[in-house]
């Protein structure tokens, strides 16, 4: 696994569901191996489960409603295809996602997933304090096909397990958190 950044928590964290974690796996499924996300977040739930409280949450939309659905959550553990022509398919890579202060030049068209985050607590919405993103290396992330590719669907077993060994969800806890 390939660790870019450690998850750590904002200090002003809320509160809405205690210990409440959302691991969300994003993707759409009928484009293949971009699908990925959902497919490792099961994998990775059925895992974790029974050790953690923990909601499931599948994702294909924009980052406007992905926000809108974490409201209320202490943490975030995000799971996306990632394309990098440097590095193997099926590899884990842990993305830091870097929020701004401020949105100087927010364009619905062009905001990225920090400032959408920047935006949700500028208008008050309780989004988690703590996220972390999991990025699954891919080659072809629109290819029309409901099934991963044989490369990507045989090291599944591989991510999920490392993702989960990486105990995702207690590295986002905030100090003192149970």
């Amino acid at each position: 696994m390939t660790r870019m950044e450690p998850c750590w928590p904002r200090a002003d964290a809320g509160p809405n569901k205690p210990g409440k974690t959302a691991l969300v796996g994003l993707g759409n499924p009928a484009y293949g191996d971009d699908g990925i996300g959902p497919v490792v977040a099961r994998e990775v739930y059925d895992l974790l489960r029974s050790s953690a409280d923990v909601d499931l949450l599948e994702h294909a939309a924009s980052g406007y409603s992905l926000a809108e659905r974490l409201v209320g959550y202490q943490r975030a553990v995000i799971v996306d295809a990632l394309t990098d022509a440097q590095a193997e398919v099926g590899t884990v890579t842990q993305v830091e996602i870097q929020e701004s202060s401020s949105c100087p030049f927010l364009s619905f068209h062009t905001a990225g997933f920090h400032d959408i985050l920047a935006l949700a607590r500028m208008a008050g919405l309780e989004v988690p304090g703590a996220i972390v993103m999991y990025g699954i290396t891919i080659r072809e992330p629109e290819c029309f096909s409901e099934n991963l590719s044989a490369e990507l669907a045989a090291k599944l077993p591989h991510i999920a397990k490392a993702v989960a060994e990486e105990e995702l969800l207690d590295q986002c806890k905030p100090a003192g958190g149970t």
